[in-house]
C-alpha cells in the first residue's frame, strides 16, 4: 500500500495514558441466561477486506429483540451504516474520475470533485470513529465518557477526572490506545496507526466539518477528474492503513470475547446461578472461574 508523504511527515509524540478496563455484559449479546453472540460486528475487517476485493461488506444484523440475541450496540448499527454509504461513495469516486458523467460542464466537474472529496474524508473519519466506538461500548468505560467524542478526541484527551480539580492541569488519557494495550496494540497505534488517524482527522476538521472546504478552482473537466483521483487515492490508501489496525484490534477482541463466551455458557450449563455469574472479565487474560466460598 502506498503511503502520501503527507503521513510520513505527521508523525506526532503522543502522551495520553492507558488505563486498565475490564468487558462488561453488554459485550456480550444474550438469550435469557445464555449468551448467544458477541455484541460487535467486525466493521473495520469487513472495510478492509471489501476495498482490496475480498469480501463482501455485511447488512444489517437480523432484528432480534434484546432478550432474544438481538444485538444492542447502537455503534455496530451505525457502523455498518457508514461502511455501505462509505462503499457508495468509494464506487461512484472511482467511476466519476474516470469518466462518468462525460457532460458535465467545467464548473459541474470541479463542484462534483469537492462534493466528492469532502464525503471521502467525512466518512474515512466518521468510520473510524464508530468502529472505534463499537470496542468502547463492550468495556467498562462509561459511555457517556467517548459518546460525544470525535476522532482527535478519542485519539488524547484531557482526563475528566482532572478537569473538575480546581486549579489542576489534567493529564492526557487516549481511548484509543486504552483499547490496544492489553492486546500488545498499544506501540503500533502509538507510532502509526494514530498518525494517520490525527491526519484524516486534521483534513477533515479543516476541509470537510465546518466552515473551511477547498475553494472552487474551475478548470478543465479532465483536471478537475484527475485531482480527484490523487486526492481520493491518497486519503483512501490511509484510511485502508487505518482499517488494518482497527482490525487487528476487532479480531483481538472478537477471539477473546468467543473464549469467555464458551467457558461462560459452559459454566451456565453446568448449573452455574445467575447470582454467582459477577465476574470480572480482564481482556486477554484466560477466565478463570473462582466459586464463592
Amino acid at each position: 500500500m502506498r503511503e502520501s508523504a503527507e503521513v510520513t511527515s505527521n508523525k506526532r509524540e503522543w502522551h495520553g495514558t492507558h488505563h486498565s478496563w475490564s468487558f462488561r455484559p453488554q459485550a456480550f449479546r444474550w438469550s435469557g441466561e445464555m449468551i448467544s453472540g458477541i455484541n460487535i460486528l467486525p466493521i473495520a475487517t469487513d472495510m478492509r477486506a471489501w476495498m482490496l476485493q475480498r469480501g463482501h461488506l455485511s447488512l444489517m444484523p437480523t432484528q432480534e429483540a434484546p432478550d432474544r440475541g438481538g444485538f444492542t450496540n447502537l455503534y455496530t448499527r451505525s457502523g455498518i451504516t457508514l461502511s455501505l454509504l462509505m462503499c457508495r461513495v468509494i464506487n461512484y469516486s472511482h467511476d466519476y474520475a474516470h469518466g462518468s458523467e462525460p457532460t458535465h460542464d467545467e464548473v459541474d466537474s470541479e463542484i462534483e470533485r469537492l462534493r466528492l472529496y469532502n464525503e471521502i474524508l467525512l466518512y474515512s473519519a466518521r468510520l473510524c470513529e464508530v468502529a472505534i466506538k463499537q470496542l468502547l461500548y463492550c468495556t467498562q468505560i462509561p459511555e457517556s465518557r467517548y459518546g460525544r467524542m470525535a476522532l482527535g478526541q478519542l485519539l488524547e484527551s484531557p482526563c475528566p477526572t482532572c478537569k473538575r480539580a480546581n486549579g489542576k492541569e489534567p493529564h492526557l488519557v487516549s481511548l484509543v490506545g486504552t483499547l490496544a494495550h492489553p492486546y500488545h496494540l498499544c506501540l503500533e497505534f502509538k507510532h502509526c496507526a494514530m498518525d494517520h488517524m490525527a491526519l484524516v482527522n486534521k483534513l477533515r476538521n479543516s476541509q470537510a466539518a465546518h466552515s473551511g472546504v477547498q475553494e472552487l478552482n474551475v478548470k478543465t473537466s479532465d483536471i478537475s477528474r484527475s485531482q480527484l483521483l490523487e486526492e481520493s487515492s491518497d486519503i483512501l490508501n490511509g484510511f485502508l492503513h487505518m482499517l488494518l489496525h482497527v482490525e487487528d484490534l476487532e479480531q483481538n477482541m472478537l477471539q477473546d470475547l468467543a473464549s469467555k463466551t464458551n467457558a461462560i455458557n459452559l459454566l451456565k450449563l453446568n448449573g452455574l446461578k445467575a447470582e454467582d455469574c459477577n465476574f470480572n472479565l480482564v481482556p486477554d487474560k484466560e477466565f478463570v472461574f473462582n466459586p464463592p466460598e
